[in-house]
């Protein structure tokens, strides 16, 4: 044995560099090789355990998802409870406003026959002008006559306006304040004409006073579909309450029709209806919408929006919000 060792000893010490680069190499390699059947038997290990553990892992999974779902579902039926609760609350507190609140009706005449007409105006008059209703303006117009002939594009410019009388009753159990629009006015004299108090019971007299050019009416004859706004007025009446939590009302109003007919079925020329039956005029009350203070303000569409939302949708809202300014969303 001893001499196996000395002639190992002095072989190693006959090695050159590379051979022992060699030697190293291989040792690391053999102690590489030795360390991943380690690994492998490790991971052969520790696979042949989780296979034991995956079906208690995939069962703790299943009733983790089972008892997230019924937590989800718990969620959404305390969500749905809490919102018929909050329904239920805002339902009762509604009912009791709408006990104390007042109730405004509305009735209308026809509107007067024949219109009037208005040389100086090719328009409604703006908020700073003189209104419809005033004495100068009733002064200054002429009533209009089947006999009158308008070429097109020469007199049609003149505005034609139609007024109509109207009460109002406050069936309500409090007083409710009024406000009417621009071109609309209490009958009395108050300080304020568009605007008062009624009481519970009392009946108020207003008039309403509103129209188009005459070029505007002959289109609504001669283009009738899709419903032409040019046809139409539009009046909104506000009333409100006093309290904290009181309510808004909004009565719209709609008089309409088509009181200038062609002459010879030509449209070159029109002129007045011959008969009031023969203009279709008339006006048309919505039912109320009532609004809450507690809701705060709302932009609701107005209840004529889709009987003229094809017309205006191809030719524009201004050019009949220009001269009806009653149209106002739900607020005061």
């Amino acid at each position: 044995m001893r001499a196996f060792w000395d002639a190992l000893a002095a072989s190693i010490g006959r090695l050159t560099l590379a051979e022992w680069i060699q030697i190293v190499s291989a040792i690391g390699a053999v102690a590489a090789a030795t360390a991943a059947a380690s690994a492998a038997r490790s991971g052969r290990r520790a696979a042949r355990t989780a296979a034991k553990q995956l079906p208690e892992l995939q069962r703790q999974v299943e009733i983790s998802a089972a008892q997230s779902k019924t937590a989800d579902e718990q969620v959404a039926l305390a969500q749905e409870v809490l919102k018929a609760a909050t329904a239920a609350v805002r339902e009762a507190a509604r009912a009791r406003t709408d006990e104390r609140a007042p109730l405004v009706v509305a009735l209308f005449e026809a509107p007067q026959w024949p219109p009037l007409i208005d040389a100086t105006r090719d328009r409604m008059p703006y908020g700073n002008e003189v209104r419809l209703l005033d004495q100068r303006s009733v002064a200054q117009a002429e009533a209009a006559s089947p006999a009158r002939l308008f070429a097109r594009d020469a007199e049609r410019t003149r505005l034609m306006w139609f007024q109509t009388r109207g009460v109002l009753i406050n069936e309500g159990a409090t007083t409710a304040r009024v406000r009417l629009d621009d071109h609309a006015q209490f009958v009395e004299a108050t300080a304020a004409r568009t605007e008062r108090l009624l009481r519970p019971g009392e009946v108020a007299r207003f008039e309403w006073a509103a129209g188009h050019t005459i070029a505007e009416w002959a289109a609504a004859r001669e283009r009738p579909d899709p419903p032409n706004p040019l046809g139409a007025c539009f009046l909104t009446i506000t009333v409100f309450d006093s309290f904290e939590h009181g309510i808004f009302d909004h009565i719209h109003v709609v008089m309409s029709g088509r009181p200038v007919v062609p002459v010879d079925d030509s449209f070159d020329e029109v002129r007045l209806a011959s008969r009031q039956s023969e203009a279709d005029m008339e006006v048309t009350v919505f039912p109320t919408r009532r609004t809450y203070r507690s809701d705060g303000v709302r932009r609701d569409p107005l209840p004529w929006d889709g009987t003229y939302a094809a017309w205006w949708r191809a030719n524009g809202r201004r050019a009949t919000e220009l001269a009806d300014k009653g149209q106002s969303g739900n607020g005061a």
